[in-house]
């Protein structure tokens, strides 16, 4: 429950703040609550219940976290940094493992344009969603239910979105294809999003109005090798379509993702609003993380746990979005102090619910980050190879402070501290 984003931890190096902050909420004893284990719309499912509730809304929020491509949930569990976000802002984390094995090496089957609610995986996930709202201990507000998703999850995560807008409130797609890609397209922009947008609507039908009401983010870093980060332009601009008449319709801000929450994370980040405030992220990272779910915990894990503990926490920003952003459940205000995005001192600018979203910064209507065409079609790229992964699960809070009222350590770390931590941490092994 803490976050890596003060600058003075930035200055000790990711190893120290780290172990700065491990001695803390030891020091504290903080103690987070117990993953389940279940079997939900006839799926394994890792199920997180924070004590805390939503900040919004009635209840607690459900994130969905859906694995990519040979990446067991499991990973996503131990090392996606799931359970600060969850605790922090009251979210039920669910990370079900792909039914049946999945296809094509475990991936979920987000393939083509024909999709319905009951078709592939979109049958048990959503039995999965009906059966966890209707637990009365988990108290979860329908009006927050998320999906969020890496590779073949991300585009998985695109699919429920537009078959199943009434039940998604929030869609995030982390290093994901567009909709309607094949599995052979992953490497290169086979797609428009003129394109995506249509199917999108197609596949919504009767409750294609429900579009009007979601929050969406994108995510793709430089250095992925495996999906085209043209995808990450192209699935903003489909949301973009299909929320208002393309991005250039609406007011864009630029900021810096150096200061959002996570382990040195680079790159920029654009927001666009509408009237009725901010509904579309696209993050463009630079900061190394690959093919991966970036958890901003700035602790390595195993080879080709496609989990990169560099750069921005994703699961943080990924609450703090949908929290801050939600039209269906009246939106989160950061507390006084919070900006970017929940992320440090000055003016909330990334997460601002209220006011004209026209004077939240420097408006330039009709820009991408990157500047690139979201609509072009790009050639290159090939199949589906292996990449990079690494990372762990971390710490980061929304607010800067712990529940408890254990103050949260935000200054340079003590050598006792750094050396608590790094007791605690024993010889765990870093990524380069």
């Amino acid at each position: 429950m803490f976050s890596m984003r003060d600058r003075g931890f930035r200055g000790l190096g990711r190893t120290a703040a780290f172990a700065a902050c491990v001695a803390t909420a030891f020091a504290c004893g903080v103690v987070h609550a117990e993953w389940s284990e279940q079997t939900l719309g006839g799926m394994n499912v890792h199920l997180y219940a924070p004590d805390a509730n939503s900040p919004v809304g009635s209840g607690r929020a459900l994130m969905l976290v859906l694995h990519g491509c040979t990446q067991d949930a499991s990973v996503l569990r131990d090392e996606g940094n799931l359970e600060p976000a969850a605790d922090s802002l009251g979210v039920v984390m669910a990370v079900p493992a792909v039914p049946a094995g999945g296809v094509l090496a475990g991936c979920w089957d987000y393939y083509g344009p024909l999709h319905t609610r009951t078709s592939s995986h979109n049958g048990p996930v959503l039995d999965m969603v009906a059966e966890l709202l209707s637990d009365p201990a988990l108290s979860i507000d329908p009006d927050q239910v998320y999906v969020a998703g890496l590779s073949s999850g991300g585009a998985q995560a695109l699919v429920l979105g537009c078959v199943a807008p009434d039940v998604f409130a929030g869609v995030g797609v982390v290093a994901g294809p567009a909709l309607g890609t094949e599995s052979s397209e992953i490497g290169f922009v086979s797609t428009t999003a003129v394109q995506a947008a249509a199917l999108c609507e197609q596949l919504a039908g009767d409750q294609a109005g429900a579009l009007q009401t979601q929050a969406a983010f994108t995510f793709a870093e430089g250095t992925d090798f495996t999906v085209s980060t043209g995808y990450n332009a192209v699935n903003a601009e489909m949301f973009g379509l299909v929320y208002a008449e393309g991005l250039q319709s609406m007011d864009s801000v630029v900021l810096d993702m150096a200061e959002l929450a996570g382990a040195m994370p680079a790159g920029s980040w654009t927001t666009y609003a509408d009237r009725g405030g901010v509904r579309i992220a696209q993050l463009d990272s630079t900061a190394g993380e690959g093919h991966a779910w970036p958890s901003g915990s700035g602790v390595a894990g195993g080879l080709l746990t496609y989990v990169n503990g560099n750069g921005v926490n994703i699961s943080q920003f990924a609450v703090e979005f949908f929290a801050a952003h939600n039209p269906r459940a009246g939106g989160w205000t950061p507390p006084q102090g919070e900006t970017d995005g929940g992320t440090g001192g000055g003016d909330s600018v990334g997460f601002e619910t209220t006011g004209d979203p026209a004077t939240e910064g420097t408006s330039s209507p009709g820009t991408t980050a990157g500047g690139s065409d979201p609509t072009a079609v790009s050639g290159g790229g090939g199949p589906e190879t292996t990449a990079d992964g690494g990372g762990g699960s971390g710490t980061g809070d929304a607010d800067g402070s712990d529940p408890s009222g254990c103050s949260v350590f935000r200054g340079p770390a003590t050598n006792l501290q750094i050396l608590l931590g790094l007791g605690l941490l024993g010889l765990r092994r870093r990524r380069v």
